[in-house]
């Protein structure tokens, strides 16, 4: 019996140890990165939250709101990560197509650290400081190489959006187990690979570079920013033709 109330009594000491632990908010958003990133189980729940931190759950709403409120909050951390990768790369702005490249590879870099975040955040708006000088640095770099500010305007939005679409898709399929991503990855390089050259002439011609493809979001999103910022470069043309 003595025995019994010993395991009570720690238990209790327990709980009531994670009930008093004083959260900060810079810790709660550091737990929680870490559970977005695939080393941290790649799950964001107050729950999981709470057993990270070693504290109540209900703790958390003590700095945030909900769910929400936390997740736009570690959104602005990603944005303030990639643009501290750009500023770092000692790259000029007056280098328009290589800091544009440089801009959309660690936007998607810092959200691929933590896919289950990107899921999550990568299509929200913080309007916090960061990203509004992002947006205004954006539209600069393109406005000096020579587009007129509308035009660059609509330019940065492109970028934006061609990046974080190729973010979410790529964040979600790395989130799926092993056993489904296994089975997508058997439908390109076998059931397309088998597919019958007389119906599927072309499918069958490119079947194999597309089985690479599926392996390398990395080359496709490269692929297609390079066709993009090709089309950047035309408009800068055109414009300055016109001035």
């Amino acid at each position: 019996m003595a025995e019994q109330g010993t395991t009570a009594d720690t238990a209790t000491a327990g709980a009531t140890s994670r009930r008093r632990v004083t959260l900060t908010r810079e810790a709660i958003l550091e737990a929680a990165m870490h559970l977005c990133s695939p080393e941290g189980g790649g799950v964001l729940t107050f729950s999981r939250l709470g057993k990270e931190l070693g504290a109540d759950p209900t703790a958390v709403y003590r700095h945030f709101r909900d769910k929400d409120d936390l997740v736009l909050a570690l959104t602005e951390q990603l944005i303030d990560e990639a643009v501290l990768l750009t500023a770092d790369s000692g790259l000029s702005p007056d280098q328009w197509r290589e800091w544009l490249t440089l801009t959309a590879r660690a936007v998607r870099a810092v959200h691929l650290a933590r896919p289950a975040l990107a899921v999550l955040g990568a299509n929200r708006t913080t309007a916090s400081p960061a990203e509004t000088r992002s947006v205004e640095e954006i539209i600069a770099v393109l406005h000096r190489a020579g587009l007129p500010p509308v035009e660059a305007a609509e330019c940065y939005r492109m970028l934006l959006d061609l990046t974080l679409a190729f973010v979410q898709s790529t964040a979600a399929f790395l989130i799926l187990g092993p056993a489904v991503q296994a089975k997508d990855d058997a439908a390109w390089s076998v059931k397309y690979g088998l597919l019958p050259a007389d119906r599927f002439p072309m499918l069958h011609q490119g079947s194999a570079r597309l089985t690479e493809l599926f392996r390398n979001d990395g080359e496709v999103f490269e692929l297609v920013l390079e066709t993009f910022l090709d089309g950047v470069g035309l408009k800068i043309e055109r414009a300055r033709q016109r001035s």
